[in-house]
């Protein structure tokens, strides 16, 4: 729990750099306090808590993963970033009337480049004993930061970069919005918590409307990074699968010996199957998903619901069944599953593996089958609302930067979504994901009262 704690609750062990993972909140919180125009006394109780809180944790926790490591500042620990990270907005606080998005980016990007470089004396303070030698050095970089952040906005940088960024007439997408969204994409596509839910209500945050024709052809966009990242995650398997459809005829002459002996073509006939009964369901009550897309209440009921089936599923240690196995019943469940995934807040991943666990699908193949069956499931919605939105996407006037912007934010958070997915999914720990729809859901009800 101590290395729990340290590590942000899992985000120390986000494949990449995990300082960089552990700075990301402070400054997400803080750009939208920013965007919600919140108070300047606000600002400073929420940024002072975070200083507080990773500070403490730091000093406590730190001492037992340098201890259980090996390590005398393991990657891992991450609440030193937090807290340094919260200290460059709080030094640099004045900035709070006038700040945007530019101002929290600009800051976490100098945070890094003081807690990668470490000027002096920085270097010097990791020489402190424990958990103070770690914290210290991310404090003073944090405080370093928020004097550059300073200087940047009495030379008019943040100003310009605003302008960049954030259009001012607000008729287009800038980059800023399509990279925050391009991650949220990316991240929630994948990991159980649905992206659609993620979306609306990012979009109801940014006062975007999801039905104009420019945010309908940026959604299009960032579909195609998240395929991408499924093809570069599992290009093994799906280079394998291809091959081995390619030699069918070694397993057999007729079509039931062929599906029988080939796995690959067993798991062809699977995929078509699960992707005819989403296709179909999806179809016939496409009024009913449509009407429940930008209700906040509905997808807050829907976050209990899959928070549910994932601790459900968690509590499902022994699932054997190999894909060899699966059969077309079960094809059929996890189509159905995937149908439901249409409505906002349910999610289509965590649907469809918790589907195939339950149904007795081993914890590895209910993962890569999931994401198997993801690709015609996207390039097919993709193509239906294509065709459905043909005149408003084509008039959609997106800026191409926005458009690549966001479609690469989505295919690299896709890949270290799809990696965290498979080793929490394998490891049983589904359960974190199903506390996040709860808090959510919470959130979202908070958010509705006012």
């Amino acid at each position: 729990m101590k290395r729990l704690a340290a590590s942000c609750f899992g985000l120390g062990w986000l494949p990449g750099a995990p300082g960089t993972w552990g700075s990301l909140p402070p400054a997400i919180i803080f750009g939208l306090l920013c965007h919600l125009h919140a108070p300047s006394a606000a600002t400073f109780a929420v940024m002072a808590a975070l200083v507080f809180a990773g500070s403490v944790v730091c000093v406590k926790f730190a001492p037992a993963t340098i201890a259980a490591t090996g390590k005398n500042d393991p990657g891992e620990v991450v609440a030193d970033e937090l807290a340094g990270q919260a200290l460059t907005f709080l030094v640099s606080l004045f900035l709070v009337s006038s700040a945007t998005w530019a101002a929290a980016l600009l800051g976490f990007v100098l945070f890094r480049m003081f807690d990668i470089f470490k000027p002096w004396p920085i270097h010097k303070l990791e020489k402190f004993p424990a958990g103070w030698g770690i914290l210290a050095d991310d404090l003073l970089a944090g405080v370093y930061a928020g004097a550059a952040l300073l200087l940047c906005a009495k030379a008019g940088v943040i100003e310009r970069m605003s302008g960049l960024l954030v259009p001012s007439d607000g008729s287009s997408l800038g980059v800023l919005p399509a990279v925050v969204l391009g991650v949220i994409q990316g991240a929630t596509e994948f990991l159980p918590v649905s992206s659609s839910g993620h979306l609306v209500l990012f979009e109801n945050l940014f006062n975007f409307d999801p039905e104009t024709p420019q945010m309908l052809l940026f959604d299009l966009t960032l579909h195609v990074g998240t395929v991408a990242a499924i093809f570069i995650v599992f290009r093994k398997s799906i280079a394998a699968l291809v091959a081995n459809l390619l030699a069918w005829r070694k397993y057999g002459r007729s079509p039931v010996e062929v599906y029988k002996r080939s796995p690959s073509v067993h798991i062809l006939v699977l995929a078509v199957l699960v992707t005819g009964v989403t296709g179909t369901l999806g179809l016939l009550l496409e009024n009913y998903f449509s009407a429940a897309r930008g209700r906040l209440a509905v997808i807050a009921i829907m976050w209990l619901i899959s928070g549910t089936f994932l601790l459900i599923t968690d509590l499902r240690k022994k699932a054997r069944l190999g894909l060899r196995q699966f059969g077309v019943l079960a094809a059929i469940g996890i189509g159905l599953a995937q149908a439901v995934a249409i409505l906002p807040g349910i999610s289509r991943s965590g649907a469809t593996i918790c589907a195939a666990i339950l149904i007795g699908l081993r914890r590895r193949w209910a993962v890569e089958f999931s994401f198997l069956i993801a690709i015609p499931a996207i390039l097919g919605a993709t193509a239906v609302e294509s065709i459905k939105n043909f005149a408003e996407i084509s008039s959609g006037g997106l800026p191409i930067g926005s458009a690549a912007a966001g479609a690469v934010a989505a295919a690299l958070t896709g890949i270290l979504a799809l990696k965290l997915l498979m080793k929490t999914a394998r490891a049983a720990n589904l359960k974190y994901f199903a506390f996040y729809c709860y808090l959510l859901a919470g959130f979202v009800f908070v958010y509705l009262s006012k």
